[in-house]
């Protein structure tokens, strides 16, 4: 098992890290993303608004015949809202952007993309530590597809993931 500080200096070295290429590879991924027969077959879409060079994904938000949904924090908690608008986004709890309509039923997402500081390969992630996604899924009885976000680079298996990590469904890289 990885102590908390190997985790804390794979954080720094990730933020590090995806700075320098966080663009290219935000449209790489979209692309790869569009390409998929996952994302295809899929109506109901949770994404996340992009912070510190997070792959951006919010190209997708322009696609028509998707509804998509962005997290929002309530207290420790994490949950779901419709997206409207960009404009109808307000800052929220850690200066994110965060929807302002009601809370879904997360039983109706098909795919889930989540941001990531860095994954291994057997698909656990590396967040910033506050466990938001890891709460949420063990939390709720997820049906959706879960796909880890996050660049090539920094898929590693120097970490070990701990008995508070969520396993997800895959991982979407460039």
């Amino acid at each position: 098992m990885i102590t908390l500080t190997k985790k804390d200096e794979l954080r720094k070295i990730a933020l590090s890290k995806r700075a320098e290429f966080s663009k290219e590879k935000s449209v790489l991924i979209v692309q790869k993303i569009l390409n998929s027969s996952e994302f295809k077959n899929a109506k109901n879409i949770a994404l996340y608004y992009p912070i510190n060079h997070e792959i951006d994904l919010t190209g997708l938000l322009q696609i028509k015949d998707k509804n998509f949904y962005l997290p929002r924090c309530v207290d420790n908690n994490i949950e779901f809202a419709k997206f409207c608008a960009l404009e109808s986004l307000k800052k929220g709890k850690f200066n994110i952007l965060e929807p302002t309509s009601e809370k879904i039923n997360p039983q109706i997402l098909d795919i889930i993309y989540i941001p990531a500081l860095m994954a291994n390969k057997r698909c656990f992630r590396l967040g910033y530590g506050k466990g938001f996604y890891d709460r949420f899924f063990k939390n709720n009885q997820i049906n959706a597809r879960k796909l880890i976000v996050v660049a090539n680079e920094l898929i590693n298996d120097n970490f070990i993931e701990d008995e508070f990590d969520y396993k997800c469904d895959g991982i979407i890289s460039a």
